[in-house]
């Protein structure tokens, strides 16, 4: 009798988790995200914070981006600050996500979040989000460097960008994990200033 009762509470005990994570996801699609800030943004070793806050593009600052275009791999790195505000009754949370990052519709950075988010009914939580990316193919596109360096520089007109923040949560299930079906997507329109 014992040998079915366990491994029946087992069952339940998962199911009964499962269900709980499954409400607290639905709790986070409901969720309002603001990217609050970003800092210790380095492109290939260049600060790129002091260069938008200078304005000036100095080629030394950006020898780095050089030889990494040679060697087809020009690293970005840095802390995106978002910030996840619950209107629900219910507790909003994730163990772990998968994360990408676009700008202008065109994929900036990927990487996983393994930290357990939770945000309680009517509170707000700030969770930052590491970047470390490889992004020789967005910058081997001309049209999309030039965008970076009027971004950088001051020279674009509009001064602000689309970011796309994708995240898809995990589920956990005793020591294994399952993707979430589909992305909790939002777009934010960046300025400049984000970087100050």
């Amino acid at each position: 009798m014992n040998k079915i009762v366990v491994p029946l509470l087992f069952i339940l005990m998962a199911s009964c988790g499962v269900n709980q994570q499954a409400k607290q996801i639905k709790a986070l699609e409901k969720c309002k995200f603001e990217v609050q800030g970003v800092d210790s943004v380095f492109l290939a070793g260049a600060d790129v914070i002091r260069l938008v806050q200078s304005g000036n593009i100095d080629t030394r600052s950006m020898s780095g981006v050089a030889m990494g275009m040679l060697r087809k791999e020009v690293p970005l790195k840095g802390i995106l600050h978002l910030k996840i505000t619950n209107p629900t009754s219910n507790l909003a949370g994730i163990n772990q996500f998968q994360y990408q990052l676009l700008m202008q519709d065109k994929q900036l950075a990927t990487g996983l979040v393994n930290q357990q988010v939770k945000v309680k009914p009517g509170e707000s939580a700030e969770i930052p989000v590491l970047i470390d990316a490889n992004i020789y193919g967005l910058l081997s596109n001309g049209s999309v460097l030039q965008e970076i360096v009027d971004f950088i520089s001051g020279n674009n007109a509009k001064q602000e960008s689309l970011l796309t923040i994708k995240l898809k949560p995990t589920i956990a299930i005793g020591n294994k994990t399952i993707n979430y079906p589909g992305w909790i997507t939002f777009d934010k329109k960046v300025t400049r200033n984000l970087l100050f």
